[in-house]
């Protein structure tokens, strides 16, 4: 099996280092950490391309084995399409080319699929409801709101940032920054500096890359269209998880408008962006709205094409962690509902597979923990989103 993220990325994600964003690290692991220095050729590094070269699943690699495994293209065939220079997939060792970034996990929304690891503004809502922390924890298995010390974001330090900037940047051609909310961290906006001001990097040939919920273009003095202006380009990935009121229930502090104005901002001041993805991470909350999110989310795409002439996509990408957020253990009968009533086309496709994919709990736990989460934001779906309502309560 080819997998350009095991043979190209490095990435900074909850719990160490690891070659893809969905890779599971596992208590005891061997792929590094920080404060220690990345090495992408460490035996367990290299352990994980001989495996894949053999056409064996690593055990780090569950997500993209149940994905495919249900008929859903994975994050490992995703990869076929990473704007870096194609491995040679006869070689275990290997040099960097493709960074993720987070350098900090700051966010400004607080969204119910979430966890504490990437948002740290989840640790002062825990403290304040430590009940219902317990029982997301204890019930689901859910760090939504409990710290867990060991799963947390790994931020570089200043000797690993340096470390980058002498022996991984230099040859890397495309970053990708995430977090938290990237265009929320001055870290990142000096880093991009650094960058531009470092003699033995050319920025010209850099691909930014941003998993955002572009609540924001411009943060305190910065604004990100000036930074990008040195870069070779800058493909944006929306979260959007939802469409209007669905949205604003699902993503505490976010509001649907304003992050279309701020797209509509941003792209009538740079001509960077030459893509434009809108993700929808898909939990059991959005199974009774698929056929609305596409419809709005086609009329957005078509509407930003003709307008900026950019290429514009979206797709539903699933959660599985927590079990019972998967739309797969959603009650038998409502799964069956949900295929009679959700439209046949090219976002719904992989969500109806995920529905009939195979159970990995035997009981639906959706219910509770809408219910939990409700009571943590005092907020239910009962205007924003009724159907959530009906089914729950």
């Amino acid at each position: 099996m080819k997998c350009k993220l095991a043979w190209t990325h490095l990435d900074f994600k909850p719990g160490g280092y690891a070659p893809c964003y969905r890779f599971k690290l596992y208590d005891g692991h061997k792929f590094g950490n920080v404060p220690d220095m990345p090495d992408v050729n460490s035996p367990e590094w290299i352990r994980v391309r001989e495996q894949l070269s053999n056409d064996e699943w690593p055990d780090e690699c569950v997500d993209c084995k149940i994905q495919e495994e249900s008929g859903i293209q994975s994050y490992r065939q995703r990869s076929e399409d990473l704007l870096v220079t194609e491995p040679d997939y006869t070689k275990t060792k290997v040099e960097v080319k493709d960074l993720q970034l987070k350098l900090n996990r700051a966010c400004n929304f607080s969204c119910r699929h979430c966890t504490v690891g990437s948002n740290s503004n989840f640790i002062k809502v825990g403290k304040e409801n430590p009940e219902i922390a317990r029982r997301l924890w204890e019930d689901h298995h859910f760090d939504h709101v409990i710290e867990r010390h060991e799963h947390r974001i790994d931020i570089p330090t200043p000797e690993v940032i340096n470390h980058l900037f002498e022996n991984v940047l230099p040859t890397v051609e495309r970053i990708e920054f995430s977090g938290g909310e990237p265009f929320f961290h001055v870290e990142m906006y000096r880093f991009l500096q650094r960058m531009i001001d470092d003699p033995n990097i050319d920025t010209s040939q850099i691909t930014l890359i941003y998993n955002t919920n572009m609540s924001l273009t411009r943060f305190k003095n910065y604004d990100i269209a000036e930074f990008w202006k040195h870069f070779k380009r800058a493909d944006i990935t929306v979260s959007m998880d939802g469409t209007t009121d669905v949205f604003n229930y699902f993503r505490q502090g976010g509001n649907y408008n304003q992050v279309l104005d701020n797209i509509h901002d941003l792209l009538s001041r740079t001509d960077k962006i030459e893509k434009l993805l809108f993700a929808c991470t898909t939990t059991a909350y959005h199974a009774f709205y698929m056929n609305k999110i596409d419809y709005e989310l086609g009329l957005l795409k078509r509407s930003l094409e003709q307008r900026y002439r950019i290429e514009v996509k979206y797709r539903a990408t699933f959660v599985h962690w927590p079990e019972g957020l998967d739309v797969v253990n959603l009650a038998e009968s409502t799964k069956k509902q949900l295929l009679k009533e959700t439209a046949d086309t090219v976002f719904t496709k992989e969500f109806k597979l995920r529905l009939q994919g195979k159970r990995t709990i035997p009981n639906e736990t959706f219910k509770d923990i809408v219910m939990l989460q409700d009571q943590l934001y005092n907020r239910d779906a009962s205007v924003l989103a009724p159907k959530i309502f009906d089914y729950v309560y």
